[in-house]
């Protein structure tokens, strides 16, 4: 574990003396952290944020990173020459050019319905173990949850899912659970975790227009069971 600590220290100072540097006409002190998806394979690819934007890499700072088309990113840029403030435009901005500071991977799954869990072994599978939800909202096409839980064995790779209640759910509200299993380890050591839920077909049959409450509920350590509520408006 101290390891792990150590690497991440190192890490982050790594990713802070990118901003040693300097371009003219940019500012390496603004950076950007926004979820995305990769558009494009090595070394000639995109990132399209959840918001709409697609940036257009300039100056990648990680090159080495291997990323694949269609893969889940949390990505950290620095936007190069904006308009200044205040500059009126015909058109919506649809894409801008960046420095590119650092990719983090971001887990990514699809969800489960409760009716395919219809078997002892299945729910075993999917765990009864306790995680704390830290924040979990909608972005594009995905139910993006932090979470938290402690651990103990490093090399020991916890599960997590996302159970959808379609029986339960109806046009006005949508029922998800999520569900933890830690593989019989120890809960020593807090440890934090980024999840990225597809949840497309879902979205997609709700009405333009049309606001939705999205309950999310979990089992939570020394609280029991807790829940959140994300109102969506298609």
């Amino acid at each position: 574990m101290k390891r792990r600590i150590i690497s991440f220290i190192a890490l982050l100072f790594a990713g802070l003396a990118l901003f040693s540097c300097s371009k003219e006409g940019t500012d390496l002190d603004k950076f950007y952290l926004s979820y995305g998806v990769v558009v494009g394979d090595n070394p000639d690819y995109k990132i399209k944020l959840d918001n709409g934007m697609t940036l257009i890499i300039d100056i990648n700072r990680v090159p080495n990173f291997d990323v694949k088309d269609g893969q889940r990113v949390l990505a950290d840029y620095t936007p190069i020459n904006n308009l200044p403030e205040g500059t009126p435009t015909l058109l919506p901005v649809t894409e801008t050019r960046v420095i590119l500071n650092y990719l983090y991977d971001i887990l990514s799954k699809d969800y489960l319905n409760a009716t395919d869990i219809d078997t002892d072994e299945k729910r075993d599978s999917i765990g009864y173990d306790y995680i704390n939800v830290n924040d979990a909202w909608i972005g594009s096409k995905f139910l993006n949850i932090h979470f938290e839980f402690y651990m103990n064995n490093p090399n020991l790779r916890h599960m997590v899912n996302l159970v959808y209640d379609e029986i339960r759910s109806d046009e006005d509200d949508i029922y998800f659970t999520f569900k933890h299993n830690a593989k019989n380890d120890m809960p020593v050591y807090r440890a934090f975790g980024r999840v990225s839920f597809d949840i497309e077909d879902i979205l997609n049959e709700i009405d333009p227009g049309k606001s939705v409450n999205i309950h999310l509920s979990w089992d939570a350590y020394y609280a029991g069971n807790r829940s959140h509520t994300i109102t969506y408006r298609k």
